[in-house]
């Protein structure tokens, strides 16, 4: 069972919503979401599945208050290693599959640690970054770390960088994301 978390941080100007697990239960895991209260979103998570196959993907309604607009973002954690990861990772796109057909006709936004190398950074493609791209191709989705991130990277440690986080928005929101996002991907 993965708790829910819903603070109101630093002197009420943000909000983090978030689930992960008890600390007894699994080591590491969760996902969430900070947002600046003065933007007025009224957030609403939706669900998308029991707690177990749904544990590493939180998805948000976000409505902008008194101005009609809706978007859905979709915070997700792709697993990186271990004799489960690959089967994991199938569920998980199974998932993200369903919502993404399901709010086809809202701006959709997939943002988090997939894990995946795509070859941004020339590196060589293995399977969560095949799953990744062929999610993208599928579903008409743009991986603005590859359109307008120009190839920067999201991870680091003393031997090297890597790209393995990402934001991934659909048609939709394609064009009036693309002026933001290069600013977005930072926080990666």
């Amino acid at each position: 069972m993965r708790d829910r978390v819903r603070l109101v941080c630093k002197e009420n100007k943000y909000q983090m919503i978030g689930k992960g697990c008890v600390k007894w239960q699994k080591k590491g895991g969760g996902v969430g979401l900070i947002v600046k209260n003065a933007l007025n979103w009224k957030l609403e998570e939706i669900c998308v599945g029991n707690e177990l196959e749904s544990e590493d993907i939180l998805v948000m309604r976000c409505e902008k208050v008194q101005a009609n607009k809706c978007i859905i973002l979709i915070v997700c954690y792709m697993t990186t290693m271990g004799p489960l990861a690959q089967e994991e990772n199938v569920k998980k796109y199974t998932i993200l599959e369903r919502v993404v057909q399901e709010f086809s006709r809202f701006p959709l936004i997939v943002m988090g640690d997939m894990n995946g190398h795509v070859g941004i950074l020339g590196e060589k493609v293995y399977k969560n970054g095949r799953k990744l791209i062929d999610f993208c191709e599928g579903n008409e989705f743009e991986n603005l770390n590859v359109t307008i991130g120009n190839g920067l990277h999201t991870w680091e440690n003393k031997e090297w960088k890597a790209a393995i986080d990402y934001m991934l928005v659909n048609l939709r929101l394609r064009l009036r994301l693309r002026s933001r996002a290069s600013v977005w991907l930072g926080h990666l």
